[in-house]
């Protein structure tokens, strides 16, 4: 009869003559044995936890566990009341699955101990690679009925059906999407799943069974929360709890991406969760693309950035809708009058404060509006033109034409040249997965 994780573990504790606890690679406690021998401070707050806090992660973070591949004798940690420990890796087929830990206060643990330890790590590394393979089939099924709920198929209906049924979300509840979105600082490509699965877990573990339902990439994740009404207080509080361990695991995790959100507003089926994804996936893309709105944010908030993000996902079928601004939008010698433009209308006309924004001489500040004036045959005195050229601005920033050289806070985390690579790629392609 095949033993289970906890007999082995409880086995391999009785061998050892000390208890022992299993984690997985993220530091999120799975097992622990039965102990009689005094256990620290750390050991205890673990259990109760059901994961390390992010003051021990940052500490074994210097050790490389990651790369662990033997036992290693870990020092106390007099600051984190953390007696001297012995960590063992749990690998199948060299792909690491987590970590055994033994308290060792007096360093007594033994070769003959450390052997066992290792024996019994690589029979835990089996059985765990069996349960993911199993759950594997399972998170398949979950994560193919979820791309089908967030598409525009004609199957939607039934995949939302099948959730409800399942019990992953309660059919008398609205839902909310949420959007994570990776953006690279440096390099051009962002691979951030990891951090995102273990921010998703620690979530998890604090929000019940039907309130939340995640889809995961490399990128990027897609949430779902359930939402009693159009003013659920608990959304915003879910949001900010979701963003925050997500950066927290960013950053155990040394990635230098930065990280948008985007919100998008109720439906009251989940049949209609593709609405609201859509919603929330432009919404990350104006705080990914547009400055001034911050790095989270919700649809429903928007107010005129609406019409800038509904008319860039059009596509090929954007409307012109200032056609003076088309050809300097194509002609890069130009690039300078449009930073002055859009600084300009960003502060409602005011001279003063733009000339200080660009660091320019309220002479030459006049010189380049008059002559965009002259080249987009347009007149900054009408609230029309001001407007039309407001908004072709804001659109051509959000599809790609504009990249102006003045890093706003939407720049400071996307390079100019970021725009064309497979992860960050401008409107239209908001809407598709």
């Amino acid at each position: 009869m095949e033993l289970s994780m906890q007999q082995i573990l409880e086995s391999l504790a009785q061998r050892v003559a000390r208890p022992a606890v299993l984690e997985d690679r993220y530091m999120r406690l799975l097992a622990f044995s039965s102990h009689e021998r005094p256990i620290d401070d750390v050991r205890e707050d673990s259990i109760l936890r059901r994961h390390a806090s992010s003051e021990v992660r940052g500490w074994l973070k210097r050790f490389g566990l990651p790369n662990l591949r033997r036992p290693l004798r870990l020092p106390a940690n007099p600051e984190l009341h953390m007696l001297p420990r012995v960590c063992v890796p749990v690998v199948y087929r060299g792909k690491l699955l987590g970590h055994l830990w033994f308290v060792d206060a007096d360093g007594s643990m033994s070769d003959a101990d450390l052997d066992a330890c290792v024996q019994g790590a690589a029979e835990l590394g089996e059985w765990l690679h069996r349960e993911s393979v199993a759950s594997l089939f399972s998170s398949a099924r979950l994560a193919d009925t979820m791309h089908m709920l967030l598409s525009s198929s004609p199957m939607s209906a039934q995949a939302a059906r099948s959730l409800i049924d399942a019990g992953y979300m309660p059919e008398r509840d609205g839902v909310v999407a949420v959007v994570l979105q990776g953006v690279p600082r440096r390099s051009s490509a962002v691979d951030i799943e990891d951090a995102l699965a273990q921010a998703v877990a620690d979530f998890r573990r604090v929000v019940r069974r039907g309130q939340a339902l995640d889809l995961i990439s490399r990128d990027h994740a897609v949430l779902l929360l359930s939402c009693a009404g159009d003013h659920d207080i608990y959304v915003d509080e879910r949001v900010e709890g979701l963003v925050e361990l997500t950066r927290s695991a960013l950053g155990g995790a040394g990635s230098d991406a930065a990280l948008v959100v985007g919100v998008g507003s109720r439906r009251d089926a989940l049949e209609h969760a593709y609405a609201s994804f859509r919603e929330a996936r432009m919404s990350a893309d104006a705080a990914r693309l547009l400055p001034g709105l911050g790095d989270v944010v919700h649809w429903s908030r928007l107010g005129i950035h609406q019409i800038v993000v509904k008319l860039a996902s059009l596509g090929e079928e954007v409307p012109t809708v200032h056609p003076g601004l088309g050809h300097l939008l194509d002609d890069p010698d130009a690039l300078p009058l449009l930073e002055t433009l859009e600084t300009y209308l960003d502060v409602a006309g005011n001279a003063q404060l733009t000339a200080e924004r660009l660091n320019l001489h309220r002479t030459s500040l006049y010189y380049r509006l008059q002559r965009l004036e002259q080249l987009a045959h347009t007149n900054l005195k009408s609230g029309a033109e001001r407007l039309a050229l407001h908004l072709s601005l804001k659109v051509a920033r959000m599809t790609g034409q504009y990249a102006p050289r003045q890093a706003g806070p939407a720049d400071a985390a996307v390079p100019a040249d970021a725009t064309g690579t497979d992860n960050v790629t401008p409107f239209p392609a908001v809407a598709s997965r």
